[in-house]
């Protein structure tokens, strides 16, 4: 259970706590510095993306990335 409220503390998006940022919980509101990285693993899903087609067949459709099978 106190796993489970810890990973509902995080958050979804950039990985941090609240308390990390709140001074009066001990946090530093500059407690991290935002430096942009390339995941080359997103890049490819958003360029497979760009070939999906709008409307009703795209509907539901997930892009996920499995390992290139040995030539």
């Amino acid at each position: 259970m106190a796993y489970l409220a810890y990973q509902r503390s995080v958050c979804a998006t950039c990985g941090t706590r609240a308390a990390e940022w709140d001074e009066s919980q001990g946090g530093d509101r500059f407690a991290y510095v935002a430096e942009p990285y390339r995941c080359v693993g997103c890049e490819v899903i958003e360029m497979e993306r760009e070939h999906i087609p709008d409307g009703p067949d795209a509907r539901g459709l997930k892009i996920g990335l499995r390992p290139r099978e040995a030539s």
